[in-house]
């Protein structure tokens, strides 16, 4: 399917370190001056979801070998304030009518336990221990099914016997300071985007009938760097099933780190193909283009799908050759983070979990507030 390059108006983008000392330190996500941000999550944000009439967010990296982090919700009317978990929550995920937690059920670290939130409080399933070696990095719902991917394995959760069975996987998984994952709607297979920042991340395809996991990757030529998916310089920072094609999922690359640069890709299996990569800037004595960094992708309540860059959100129609752009809006302050809610049927956050591994500054945050057409 062909691709479509979108052109941006000349200094669309600033060059980062006038941006960090240009903007408002008081009203403006990125300050040069960090906030405090919430007291449990601080502002290092990894993920939200709208559930149930709130929002949940999720905190990580309270310490350098602990990804972890607390979970709390936003009452989307009131914005009143619920602490669940103060530390130790790995993922989130929304499974229908069902909000499931991943976190560590024991100060060794070496214990997991996945959560349903149910008439107002979580119920624990069973718990599963894992090796040092062998740490979970995400929760996913396979058919209705709790599946917990980790480095070496997978844990799919029986509700008949109430145990996690474990798999081994015929190959690694890697981590990153975000870690995105989708199954294509034929459910044959799971994806896992990962976000290392400067250091890349890049994407790896797990068979469910077999375990086995294949790094996948497109590299045109043998330069550094070349893409336009590169697991040493891409950091993968958004998957979702790809809308027309039930075998395929789309991946969003995106990385501040001096210059900009970012896309939108289609993987069908290890086939991979672009959708979408705006210019932002190129001049003349600059060896590569200057590229929209996407931080984030999201179905859309039209059958299409929404990303977001640094300064805009993109509404793509299903097949991605044509998008409508929208300004990102001022932020405001909600339990001492920058939020938005101006776009329909989006809510927009800024974090630092960028920051951890670029100097990107602050970035967005694209949180649904509405269920894709199909349901799923």
């Amino acid at each position: 399917m062909a691709s479509r390059t979108f052109v941006q108006p000349k200094g669309f983008l600033l060059p980062l370190f006038v941006t960090l000392l240009c903007l408002g330190l008081d009203a403006n996500p990125q300050s040069k001056k960090r906030n405090k941000g919430d007291p449990v999550l601080g502002e290092r944000i990894a993920e939200g979801i709208v559930f149930s009439g709130h929002l949940w967010l999720r905190g990580a990296m309270a310490a350098h070998d602990d990804p972890s982090g607390g979970l709390i919700s936003l009452d989307l009317s009131s914005e009143a304030r619920s602490v669940h978990y103060e530390k130790g929550v790995l993922d989130i995920e929304k499974a229908g009518s069902t909000l499931w937690v991943l976190r560590t059920a024991s100060s060794t670290k070496n214990e997991f336990v996945v959560s349903i939130w149910s008439k107002g409080v979580f119920e624990n399933l069973a718990q599963f221990e894992s090796s040092p070696e062998d740490r979970p990095i995400a929760l996913l719902s396979a058919k209705g099914i709790p599946v917990v991917l980790l480095n070496k394995s997978f844990r799919k959760y029986s509700h008949e016997g109430r145990a996690w069975h474990r798999e081994p996987l015929k190959g690694g998984l890697r981590a990153g300071v975000q870690v995105s994952v989708a199954v294509p709607n034929d459910a044959h297979a799971v994806y896992v985007g990962i976000n290392r920042g400067e250091w890349g991340g890049g994407l790896q395809r797990v068979d469910l009938g077999t375990g086995t996991v294949t790094d996948v990757e497109r590299c045109d030529s043998p330069e550094l760097c070349e893409g336009p998916l590169n697991s040493d310089c891409d950091p993968v920072t958004g998957v979702i099933p790809d809308p027309l094609n039930e075998s395929c999922v789309l991946a969003a690359i995106g990385l501040r780190h001096f210059v900009s640069h970012g896309r939108i890709l289609r993987v069908c299996g290890e086939r991979v193909t672009l959708v979408s990569e705006i210019v932002v800037r190129q001049e003349p004595c600059w060896k590569h283009k200057e590229t929209e960094a996407f931080f984030g992708l999201t179905p859309s309540a039209d059958g299409g799908f929404l990303a977001i860059g640094g300064e805009a959100l993109y509404a793509f129609v299903p097949d991605g050759t044509r998008a409508e752009r929208h300004t990102l809006p001022k932020p405001r302050r909600a339990s001492g983070m920058f939020m938005s809610r101006e776009i329909s049927g989006v809510l927009v956050l800024w974090t630092d979990v960028n920051w951890a591994v670029s100097v990107s500054g602050y970035t967005p945050l694209l949180i649904s507030l509405e269920p894709p057409r199909s349901g799923k």
